[in-house]
Order: structure tokens, then sequence, then C-alpha cells
């Protein structure tokens, strides 16, 4: 029996050890998580400016993310200030602050900026935003196990309900810090406003990172007219800039400026002075002053140029050029710590033979950027030697050389109106020619006379040769299928004969070209100009040859005056009418009476 008692008691304890141990390992009982401080009741636009402070007590971070926030009629989930779920750890003894989506505490209240930022899912927090009538504020996990609850009861405007000393009382707000147990004291009582200037540092690396902004935040009291001003002192207090942040304005709990970027030399340090005014009875004069020490390093100069092709102007809609067209190119330079200073852009084609002049400038001034335009002419390719295509723009100086494509189509007819022969004739002191018989206009051969003169004393050896074509297409063979190689005795001169024949030619205009070279040089002399090749003439139909046989073939009805004249030979007679024979019988015996009568009188005679 008593072995059963003891029995029965060693149960009950187990099961009293067991609930123990489940209540000590129970969400709430190891909550270190805390809701900490809830503002239900902001001035104005409350659902823009209500929030919910969230406190850590544990040695140890937390993850919050998907944990979720409600009261009585919903919950959101919490989402961290950076993408991807991040933002949503809370360091040991850490504060995060907890709010709409589209909040403006940041704004008008004086948030710490160790304060992790978290904001709902939704536009407003719970149901339809914090009462102003009292709730209770819910903190589950991700797995949806309370982490906490807390209720606080009817608001008074501006004041926040904080957790100070394991009860709920109304205080100053204080988002991000301490609950310090500061209450709402009378304006009677004065007030207390500080500025702050706001850096991300003191050390920047180059005016463009460095800005910075002006804040002024209620320590205690009420709603009061604040004016700032700021400026930025070089160290031998000679004054840069100054601003003006705020002037009489309305404040009740914090007021931010404007960011400021000042374009500041590199190198140098500078003093940022801040000072507020208030309208109230500013019980601690002391907290209206701000002054920073910041430093702009300024960045390593490059000594490596550099030569970007930019935008490339007057192409038209369709960004195709045209042969013999002016556009207009576009370069951003940076000069390093080269000597060179030229910089020349032209257009060449894949071959690297230039379709351009150069258009050339020059950057003089080291470690320096250039932005500049230049025109470019393409040639206008009346002689059609270049085909529509792909062409390189080449920007070339500064010990660099950049290419950009682009595309060239079609001639600019324009400029190619007149009908010229170039380089006709030509001489120097020791080579001359010149072309003695080149016509107009041709059927299929085109047959040319050129006169070469050797005015040294030293033979040399020439070839010869020329072609017809129109765009890139040859109508007369290989280009050099008609070359002739002479040797040009010093001091004479020689008559050349050069025939093509066409292949293939439509009417119309055609290029010409006669191509000399002396003793292999790299350079040909060239003759260039316009033929005019005409329409060959109708080929005539031989007359349709009707013999004997084949009229013989013909119904009488076929047979007409026309067919008979058809006859290449005399014609004989095939059929003859009765009428036709008494007209040929009348005339014969005509003549032949006349003939008689003749005789008779000469013979009377």
């Amino acid at each position: 029996m008593q072995n059963s008692k003891i029995f029965q008691i060693n149960r009950a304890m187990r099961k009293i050890s067991l609930l123990a141990l489940l209540l000590f390992f129970s969400p709430n009982a190891l909550a270190n998580l805390i809701i900490n401080e809830i503002m239900a009741d902001p001035i104005s636009d409350e659902s823009l400016n209500e929030w919910i402070e969230l406190y850590n007590g544990a040695d140890h971070e937390i993850n919050l993310s998907n944990y979720l926030i409600g009261d009585d009629q919903d919950n959101d989930t919490l989402e961290g200030g950076l993408y991807n779920q991040e933002g949503t750890i809370i360091p040991a003894y850490g504060y995060a602050i907890i709010t709409d989506e589209a909040t403006r505490v940041y704004n008008n209240f004086n948030v710490s900026n160790y304060a992790i930022r978290l904001y709902t899912d939704d536009s407003s927090i719970g149901g339809y935003g914090l009462s102003n009538e009292g709730d209770t504020i819910y903190l589950y996990d991700k797995n949806d196990n309370l982490i906490d609850k807390s209720a606080y009861k009817k608001t008074s405007e501006d004041l926040s309900w904080a957790f100070i000393n394991s009860t709920w009382l109304k205080a100053e707000p204080t988002p991000g810090y301490n609950n310090n147990g500061t209450f709402f004291t009378d304006p009677s009582q004065g007030c207390d406003f500080q500025i702050e200037i706001i850096l991300a540092n003191t050390l920047f690396d180059n005016p463009d990172n460095f800005t910075f902004k002006i804040r002024a935040s209620k320590a205690k009291g009420t709603t009061a007219n604040i004016t700032a001003r700021a400026s930025i002192q070089d160290l031998y207090g000679i004054t840069i800039k100054e601003y003006k942040p705020f002037t009489n304005k309305p404040i009740t709990r914090q007021g931010t400026s404007s960011g400021y970027t000042p374009n500041l030399k590199e190198g140098t340090s500078y003093i940022i002075n801040a000072n507020l005014t208030a309208s109230c009875n500013d019980s601690n004069p002391e907290n209206n002053f701000d002054s920073r020490l910041i430093t702009i390093k300024g960045q390593t100069l490059e000594t490596s140029s550099n030569i970007v092709i930019g935008n490339i102007y007057d192409l038209g809609s369709d960004k195709i050029a045209k042969f013999g067209q002016i556009i207009r190119l576009k370069l951003d330079i940076y000069k390093g710590d080269t000597t060179k200073n030229s910089i020349a852009v032209w257009v060449e084609d894949r071959k690297g033979n230039k379709l351009s002049k150069q258009s050339k400038t020059n950057a003089y001034k080291k470690y320096e950027d250039y932005s500049l335009t230049l025109p470019i002419q393409i040639e206008p390719n009346c002689d059609e030697e270049f085909r529509n295509g792909d062409y390189y723009i080449i920007a070339k100086g500064l010990d660099l050389e950049e290419s950009e494509k682009i595309k060239i189509e079609d001639l600019t007819s324009s400029l190619c109106k007149t009908k010229t022969i170039t380089a006709s004739t030509s001489s120097s002191k020791q080579f001359g020619y010149e072309l003695l018989e080149m016509p107009d206009k041709i059927e299929n051969t085109l047959q040319t006379k050129v006169k070469l003169t050797n005015n040294d004393n030293v033979d040399s050896k020439i070839k010869i040769w020329s072609y017809v074509y129109r765009g890139s297409k040859c109508y007369s063979g290989e280009r050099e299928e008609n070359k002739k190689e002479i040797l040009l005795t010093g001091r004479t001169s020689e008559i050349i004969s050069m025939e093509n024949h066409l292949i293939d030619a439509e009417p119309g205009e055609y290029k010409y070209k006669i191509v000399i070279n002396k003793d292999n040089q790299k350079t040909n002399k060239e003759i260039t100009g316009e033929i005019e090749i005409e329409e060959k003439p109708a080929v005539k139909k031989e007359q349709e040859v009707i013999t004997e046989k084949s009229i013989k073939d013909l119904d009488e009805s076929q047979i007409t005056t026309n067919t008979i004249y058809k006859l290449k030979i005399q014609p004989k007679t095939v059929y003859e009418s009765v009428n036709e024979k008494i007209k040929k019988l009348t005339f014969v015996f005509l003549i032949s009476l006349s003939v008689f009568l003749n005789i008779v009188l000469f013979w009377k005679r």
C-alpha cells in the first residue's frame, strides 16, 4: 500500500516536472522578443505615421522574415527594408520599427539610425490601422506560434504606449531608443529641440559621394516653429556654402531637410555648421548646435587615355548613311598622361581602304575629359567602286584606336552629274601618259589608244589594262583580262591600243578605267571616265521567200499581188485569165502591125 502511494507520488512529480519543462520551453516563456512601444495616435496622417517597436532582449540575433504582426481584425506579414527578405534580422539587444509600406514615420519622428526598418505587406498595420480606443497587438513567428501579445488602452494624441518596468504607460515617443519614462510635460514648462547633421561618413572619395541633411527633432514639449541654418567653411573659416533647411517650419516630432550635394574641391577638409531656434521656450540650448569635420579625398588621376565613339548624327530613321553624305560623330575622350595630342576620324572598308578624308582635332590638357563632335565627308563613290554594305568609322589618337560599324548605301546623285575623264593626260619629268582616242558611245566593243612617254634615260617595265564596269560588276570579263606588258625604252614614246569586249551589258551609262603600272610600283596611274552603251540596231528579217513550189501549194484565193512581189526571183506565170490574155495579144498585135507598116513605108521609098 505504501509502495503504491510512493509510485503515485513519483508519477505526479514527473507530470509536474514535465509540465514545468513545457512551460519553461514554450515560446512565451522563452520570449526575449517583445512588443516594446506602440504609436497609435500621431498628430496627422495616422495611417502613414503609426508604428510599433520591437525589442530583442536576447544575446543573439533573431531573423523576423515571414513573422506576422496584427490585431483582432487582421494579420500582416513582416518584410525587410531590402529585397530578397533581407533586412529582417534584429541584432542582440536591438530594436526594430514596424510601419506600413507607404510610411512617413522616418520623416516625422526621431528614429534611431540603428533601428531595423520593417514593413507590413499592406497599406496599414492590422485590419484598419492601430485603433485610438485601445486594442491588442499580436506577434507570431513564421510557424504561426504566438511570440508576444500586448494590450493598450485609449490613446492620447502624440503620445505612445511604452512598456516601462513591466507596465504599459503613456510617454513621449522614443522609436528605436530605450523607453526611459519621459512623460508628456506641460508646454509652460518649456520645450527641447535639437539639431543634427546627418552624414553617411566623414571621409569621402570624391565630391559626388558627399551629401548631407539637416534634421531638427523634439526631445520634449509640444509642436513648435523651427528655423534652422547651415553653412560649409574651409579650415581658414571662409564660408563656402550657406543653406536654409527650415524657416519658421512647424515641427511636431521631427523634420528632415532634403539632401545637399555641394561641389567641393578634392583633397580638402571642410567644417559643416548647423544651428536652430524654436518658437517655444527651449530649455536646453546646448543641443541647438552641431558641427562636423569632413574631408574630400578625391580620386587618383587615371593615367590611361580613353576614346569612346558616341552618337552618329545625320543618318535618319533607317540609321544608314549615303555615299557622298556628311555625317557628324560624337567623341567622348579622356586624356591621361600621354604626350600625344592629335585625334583623327575617318571611314574605311574591311581592307583598310579609306572612304573619306580625315577630320582632326587636338586634346592638349592632360587628365581632362573632352566631348567633341566632328564632321566626316564620305566619298560620293561616283565610279561605284565601293559596294553597299558595312563600313567602319575609325577614331585614332592618344595612342588608341577605336572603331564603330556603319552601313553605307546608295549614291548622292547630285555629286555625280558631271561627265568627266579623270587624269586623261599626265606628265612628269620621268613618265607621262595621254589618252589619245576614246569614243563617247559604243555598241559592244570599246577601243582606246594611250600614249606612254618615258622621259627617263632608264628603261621602264609597263603594265597596262582596262575594263568597263558599273557598281562592283565588271562587264568586260576579268579586270586584268586585256593586260599588256611592255618594255618602254628610255627617251621614247609608244602608243598602246586597248580593246574591251562587253558581255551582257544592257544599254546605258557605264564607267571605264585604264590602269597603268610602272616598274611594279604600289601606286598605279589611272584614267577613268564614262561611256555610253547604245542599243544595238534591230536585225532586219529577210523577205519571205515564196517559190514556185510554194505558190502551187496555195489556193487561188491566197495568191495576191503582194504575194507575187515577195518573190526574190522573177515570178513565173502560174495562172492567166482570158481577159489578161486578150490584153497581151492586142498589145503584141499592135506592135507587130506598127513594125510591119514601118517596113512597108521604108520599102516604098
